[in-house]
C-alpha cells in the first residue's frame, strides 16, 4: 500500500533501547492513502517509531464498499522492506512488477519482499464483497537482506493457537508452540487475537521476553495491563514479558505485533526504507523517470495511473534509530 505522507518520521522521536516492560496507550493517526481511502496509522507515530522490525501499521475499514470501487491504489514502488497484508473482510487483488496476480483473502497473509526494488498495485476485484477491512504492515529489512531479490508469497491459511480463552491466528513467526505461515528476516511475531467464545473472553497468550510487543485493535476493545484500548488506538508493552493476560470484547479482533528491537538506523520516506538521504533521492529519481529495471512496471495493471514520488523536503533526511 502506498502512502501520501512522505516524511513519515517528521514528528517521531528515536525509540528508547531495551525498555523493559512498559504500558503506553496512544491514539492512531488518521491518514489518507489516496483521495478516497483513509486509514488509521499506528506506526510510525510520535510516541513509537518501530516495534521490532515492524515499521508501518495501517488499519483500513471496516468500510462499506457495496456498489463502489473499493480499494484503488495504482502502481507504486517499494525498497528495503517487506509488505505484510492481512484481511479481516473483503478481498484485494495484488499485481506486481515481477508478473504476479494474486487474490488476497481473509486468513491468508500476503508477504511481498521488495529487496532492492519492486512495484505493485492493490485494488478491490470487480466482484468484491460489501465490506473491506484489514491491515497493511511493513517490516524493515536488515542490512543483510535489504539489497536482496524481490518476491511475493500468498501463504496458506494461518495456523491457530488456542490459548486459555483466546484464539490467535499466527500469520508471521512463532507464538508459543505455533509456527506461523510466514517468517520474518529478523525475529518477529504477528498474530490476530479474538475470543474463543462470548462466555469466556479472557485469557493468556505466551510471549517471547526478548521481543518488544504492541497490540492494535482492528475492531472492538481489549483490556490489558489495566488499560482499555479501543479501535483507533494502540498499546506498546515493551519487552521482558513471558505472557500477557487480557480480556477482549465479544467482537474484538486485535493485532499482536512483536519482535527483537531493531538495532539499525534507517531512513524511512514515502514508500522507501533506506540508510541515507542519497539512497532515497536516487530511488525517487529512478521511479519517477519510469522504465528503470530496478522497480520495473506493473504492466498488467488495467489503467494508465502510476503514483509519482512526491518532492523531497528542502533538508537532508537523517537516519533514525534506537537510543
Amino acid at each position: 500500500m502506498s502512502n501520501t505522507v512522505a516524511n513519515l518520521y517528521a514528528d517521531c522521536t528515536d525509540d528508547l533501547g531495551a525498555p523493559g516492560a512498559q504500558v503506553q496507550v496512544y491514539d492512531a493517526i488518521h491518514a489518507m492513502i489516496t483521495a478516497r481511502n483513509e486509514v488509521l496509522r499506528a506506526l510510525p507515530h510520535k510516541h513509537r517509531r518501530m516495534v521490532g522490525a515492524w515499521c508501518f501499521v495501517d488499519v483500513f475499514g471496516p468500510t462499506d464498499v457495496d456498489g463502489q470501487p473499493g480499494m484503488v491504489v495504482p502502481p507504486h514502488p517499494h525498497m528495503g522492506l517487506q509488505t505484510v497484508s492481512w484481511l479481516v473482510q473483503g478481498t484485494v487483488l495484488h499485481r506486481d512488477s515481477i508478473g504476479t496476480t494474486a487474490l488476497v483473502e481473509p486468513g491468508r497473509v500476503a508477504v511481498m519482499s521488495a529487496g532492492n526494488g519492486i512495484a505493485h498495485s492493490e485494488s478491490s476485484p470487480a466482484n468484491h464483497g460489501p465490506v473491506l477491512h484489514g491491515a497493511q504492515l511493513w517490516v524493515a529489512l536488515p542490512e543483510s537482506a535489504r539489497h536482496g531479490e524481490h518476491s511475493f508469497v500468498l501463504h496458506e491459511p494461518a495456523p491457530v493457537l488456542d490459548a486459555a480463552g483466546l484464539r490467535a491466528r499466527v500469520f508471521v513467526g512463532r507464538l508459543g508452540s505455533t509456527l506461523g505461515s510466514a517468517a520474518g528476516t529478523t525475529a518477529l511475531v504477528g498474530a490476530e487475537l479474538s475470543p474463543r467464545s462470548r462466555m469466556w473472553p479472557a485469557g493468556v497468550v505466551p510471549l517471547d521476553p526478548a521481543f518488544e510487543h504492541a497490540l492494535v485493535p482492528l475492531v472492538g476493545t481489549v483490556l490489558v495491563c489495566g488499560e482499555e484500548v479501543h479501535r483507533g488506538q494502540a498499546i506498546y508493552l515493551g519487552t521482558d514479558r513471558n505472557e500477557l493476560a487480557l480480556e477482549l470484547s465479544s467482537d474484538a479482533r486485535v493485532l499482536l505485533l512483536g519482535g527483537v528491537p531493531f538495532d539499525e538506523e534507517i531512513v524511512m520516506w514515502w514508500n522507501f526504507v533506506a540508510r541515507t538521504h542519497e539512497e532515497i533521492e536516487r530511488a525517487r529519481t529512478q521511479w519517477n523517470a519510469g522504465g528503470d529495471p530496478r522497480f520495473g512496471e506493473v504492466s498488467h495493471y488495467p489503467g494508465p495511473e502510476r503514483l509519482r514520488a512526491p518532492e523531497l523536503p528542502n533538508l537532508r533526511l537523517r537516519p533514525r534509530g534506537p537510543r
